[in-house]
């Protein structure tokens, strides 16, 4: 058996596995774009453990910090899954949250574009902002609620649907989006948008109860598990929360909602990029 250790911002997950099955993870994009700031390392102090064993049935033993994966048939991308959720409780434990999310680094701010359904019009909006920025993340981006800082990111676009395939003129299953290696940014400014072609928009400054409501939703949903189906969507993962562990996120996004600005915005590209010039 082989022993792998992945580091996703201040996380560290040991992985134990024999060489063909780390040989097929390590060699899926879908590692790379899919756990944020993702790097393989020889050893380190790790807060949790992924085993991956081959048995005569699939199922899950979801006991943090030990966590084993026994399958029929290996899926690369059903382990990689799992590691990046057992990372969100790991990463939680440091006060760092994950959203789905694009991101820009905009006037040397982080300027976060989040929600969690998919064709709201985030990774558009950050690619159109970045015209005069930098495009810093697609998918996820870690926050560090004790920082107010963005500390992970993912540099690649995974391409699922013809529309970006067309956009891109390319069959690739994934796009390279950045150049940046540097994780940690100040953050100016999060929007939750609906990306339209109306000609008025509406743009709603949120208190910050709503704000916290919002994103304490959001960072629970991923650690709860409702978002992560295995073996061919057959199996719920059951969830890695604690009363805890929820108590103190709470109190972190709390914080972190009197210092950072979040908005709603439901218009079109060209209405939120002069709100945002106001903003920054």
């Amino acid at each position: 058996m082989k022993e792998v250790y992945l580091k996703s911002s201040l996380a560290i997950i040991k992985v134990i596995l024999n060489k063909e099955e780390y040989d097929d993870i390590k060699n899926d994009m879908f590692l790379y774009s899919y756990i944020p700031s993702l790097t393989i390392l020889e050893s380190g102090k790790y807060d949790a453990v992924v085993e991956v064993i081959k048995d005569k049935d699939n199922h899950i033993n979801f006991n943090y910090p030990n966590i084993v994966y026994h399958y029929i048939d290996f899926n690369s991308k059903d382990v990689i899954t799992l590691i990046e959720y057992v990372f969100e409780r790991a990463r939680e434990e440091k006060g760092i949250i994950c959203i789905h999310g694009a991101g820009c680094i905009y006037k040397g701010k982080l300027v976060i574009m989040w929600g969690g359904t998919t064709g709201m019009g985030k990774t558009t909006l950050a690619l159109e902002l970045s015209k005069n920025g930098e495009f810093y993340s697609d998918e996820k981006i870690l926050i560090d609620l004790n920082r107010s800082m963005g500390v992970g990111h993912i540099k690649n676009q995974y391409i699922s649907n013809d529309y970006w395939r067309k956009k891109y003129n390319t069959n690739d299953a994934y796009k390279s989006l950045s150049n940046n290696d540097k994780d940690d940014y100040e953050i100016g400014l999060l929007i939750h948008p609906i990306i339209c072609d109306s000609k008025t928009y509406v743009l709603d400054k949120w208190g910050i109860d709503k704000f916290t409501w919002h994103l304490y939703e959001e960072s629970s949903r991923k650690i709860r598990g409702t978002s992560r189906i295995f073996f061919n969507n057959t199996y719920p993962a059951l969830s890695l929360d604690t009363f805890e562990l929820s108590y103190k996120r709470l109190e972190l996004i709390k914080e972190f909602t009197k210092s950072i600005i979040g908005i709603y915005y439901n218009g079109n590209i060209e209405g939120i990029l002069k709100e945002i010039d106001k903003l920054i």
